[in-house]
């Protein structure tokens, strides 16, 4: 089977094209384990240090305390899921419970997943007592985004980070409406702003963090060219069959998309 060539990054400008639509080394054939589970470990960091999981936990704990019971989520392209598992140990700090489930299409990534499961370290409470922690308390699935194996409304929030980016806008738009059917409080998804010092700092990143991982410090970038503006989010947004929508901005170049089901 012949190699795909790796992409080839454009240089930095003032102002950057429209969305790209170049395939990610992440969505093709032939990663190998090491380098996916480098990959997955370093979206992982992108989503605690730059915003992607800061913007999740309010929503979150707004809904925990307006039902008064456990919320049940689902996270749509949840990688080595360490998304779900942090937002249950920030909600369980916080006095609720969260029972989570991640759904990805790649059985490679959620038999990483599972083993990122087995090694998470114990949950601390206020007085630094150890306990296991909230977030290895959840179910790991495969199936597809784009026709999820739920019922119409049987799940409370469906969130989704750094997936949205890698779909066709067509694609985008069923996901966004799958999302929607299947929720039944809120639909919270996070991703990537396209701007150009995004790009930028993109391009920093894989010349110097992301240097000896030969998959992010492409993909990193190349994610910054295939997601959205905030309007083109907002556009999309109008087509996901949501009752009400929020587009917000999250520091740094963060977006989320925050719908409430019809």
């Amino acid at each position: 089977m012949a190699t795909r060539e790796r992409p080839t990054l454009p240089p930095v400008r003032l102002r950057l094209p429209g969305r790209s639509s170049e395939p990610e080394i992440l969505d093709g054939e032939g990663v190998s384990s090491e380098d996916l589970e480098r990959s997955l470990d370093a979206m992982a960091a992108v989503n605690r240090h730059l915003g992607g999981r800061r913007g999740l936990v309010g929503p979150l704990v707004s809904v925990a305390r307006s039902l008064g019971r456990p919320v049940t989520l689902l996270d749509v392209g949840t990688g080595n899921a360490s998304l779900p598992r942090s937002l249950a140990d920030a909600l369980s700090r916080r006095g609720h419970t969260l029972e989570w489930a991640g759904l990805d299409l790649n059985h490679r990534v959620l038999k990483l997943a599972r083993q990122a499961g087995e090694r998470s370290p114990p949950s601390r409470d206020r007085e630094g007592r150890a306990s296991p922690g909230a977030g290895t308390r959840g179910r790991l699935l495969q199936g597809t985004a784009l026709a999820l194996p739920f019922d119409d409304s049987s799940i409370d929030v469906i969130i989704s980070s750094l997936t949205l980016h890698h779909l066709s806008d067509e694609e985008a738009r069923g996901f966004l409406r799958e999302l929607s059917r299947v929720a039944r409080r809120r639909v919270l998804v996070s991703d990537l702003e396209r701007h150009p010092l995004h790009y930028a700092g993109a391009r920093l990143l894989g010349s110097t963090l992301w240097r000896a991982d030969p998959v992010t410090r492409i993909d990193g970038p190349l994610s910054v060219l295939r997601s959205h503006t905030r309007a083109e989010l907002a556009t999309l947004a109008d087509a996901g069959g949501f009752e009400s929508v929020q587009i917000r901005r999250h520091f740094p170049f963060r977006l989320l998309l925050d719908g409430v089901p019809s």
